[in-house]
């Protein structure tokens, strides 16, 4: 959104950001100053649907993007031996977090850290890479940067599981929105090999009934042979 926008409208809320994405202040400003309308205090649903699933079952895990820990705490409340890392840009959101996990009693097996994913992460060692709503945000020019870092996390045969905000998602407020073939070429851009999308939301405070969104697994070559009996949809449904 730009000023001369905010200006001209005043009282409105602002159109999905485009190839420009969410510039990376605006998440500093906003745990700052207010409560983020992504932050609802409870884990993403998409997220408890993969954990009924059995998508986290084995470790350690990366949290990508982490905000402030509702998804990390209840895979580590859902199992207890996992070992997770959880990440954020903002060191405002990850005190948030730390808090959390101090209150819900997993502080000792979520480790959470700053750092900016755009250009740094973990080395390749996690069987799971989670981003509950964190790939929509980046601009095209940030975007490989940060697919990169997922798949250089991933140690081979590892899973990312993404969220990410559709073009079905029509009403304003919120990060851009990608298309299937743009989520889908995206992430095979980034070395990584979609084993399945499907259709499902992302509970905001500003979209009712949830903002329309996929559901993605991918894998870092090699893809384990029992991947396929997980999926939901085929990327050439």
């Amino acid at each position: 959104m730009t000023d001369e926008w905010a200006s001209s409208n005043p009282g409105r809320v602002p159109p999905p950001p485009g190839p420009e994405g969410v510039p990376h202040e605006v998440f500093h400003e906003v745990y700052r100053r207010s409560r983020a309308l992504w932050v609802t205090g409870r884990p993403q649903p998409a997220v408890l649907t993969a954990i009924e699933r059995g998508w986290f079952h084995e470790g350690p895990l990366f949290d990508a993007g982490c905000g402030t820990g509702e998804n990390a705490i209840a895979i580590a409340q859902a199992h207890p031996t996992l070992e997770i890392l959880a990440m954020d840009a903002v060191p405002e959101a990850v005190e948030a977090a730390t808090a959390a996990g101090r209150e819900a009693g997993v502080e000792g097996r979520i480790r959470f850290g700053v750092a900016d994913l755009r250009i740094e992460g973990p080395a390749a060692e996690y069987a799971c890479v989670l981003d509950a709503g964190v790939l929509h945000v980046f601009s095209d020019a940030d975007r490989p940067g940060y697919l990169r870092v997922v798949h250089d996390a991933l140690r081979p045969g590892g899973a990312a599981i993404f969220i990410v905000f559709s073009t079905e998602e029509i009403r304003p407020g919120g990060p851009r929105r990608m298309g299937r073939e743009e989520v889908l070429s995206a992430i095979d851009a980034a070395g990584l090999r979609v084993d399945s999308i499907e259709e499902s939301r992302y509970e905001t405070l500003g979209h009712e009934g949830g903002a329309r969104s996929w559901l993605v697994r991918a894998f870092r070559s090699p893809i384990p042979p029992d991947a396929a009996e997980d999926s939901r949809r085929s990327p050439s449904d």
